[in-house]
Formats: structure tokens, sequence, C-alpha cells
């Protein structure tokens, strides 16, 4: 159990962030960043979450629920594997 996966991307004004999380046997969540992208812009920052029982569908639902808020289509998404605690230790600074 844990994050599983990263997701970038931009729709339209707004740039992506979020991850999807492994919380049980077949039980995913994705929380999504939505975050105004250029200076000046009077749009609102927003978190979205999505429920499933499939990755592959949290991730479809969460790409729909960011384009309803959003009013555009997602672009460049990409989607990674997210680092293992291990991982994300052994490249933390030390000092």
């Amino acid at each position: 159990m844990g994050m599983l996966v990263t997701v970038i991307g931009d729709a339209g004004k707004y740039l992506i962030r979020g991850a999807i999380w492994e919380l049980g046997a077949l039980y995913f969540r994705a929380y999504v960043h939505l975050i105004p992208s250029g200076p000046g812009l009077d749009l609102s920052r927003s978190v979205l979450s999505v429920s499933g029982p499939t990755m592959q569908r949290v991730l479809d639902a969460a790409i729909a629920q960011v384009m309803t808020t959003a009013g555009t289509p997602v672009q460049n998404l990409l989607v990674r594997a997210a680092p293992h605690a291990s991982e994300a230790n052994s490249a933390a600074p030390t000092g």
C-alpha cells in the first residue's frame, strides 16, 4: 500500500500535480492539485479527489474532473511510477 504513481500535466491555464495511492485491496484514490500557471491570473487553486476499484478508473475519473473544473482538455499528461520509500530516502540530502 502507498503511492503508486505521480501525475504531472496541464489543462488550459492550470498546472496539474497529483498522485494515485493504493489504500487497500481494490481501492485506489487520486489527489490532484490544479495550480494557476500564470502571474496575475485570477484563478483559484483546487484540490480534487477521486476513488475507485482500479488505478486506470481512478486516473480516467481524475482527468474527467480536471477537464470539468478547468473547462479545457488535459494536455501533456505524464504518469510516472512513484519512487519507493527506500529510493526517496537515499535521494534525500543528509546533513
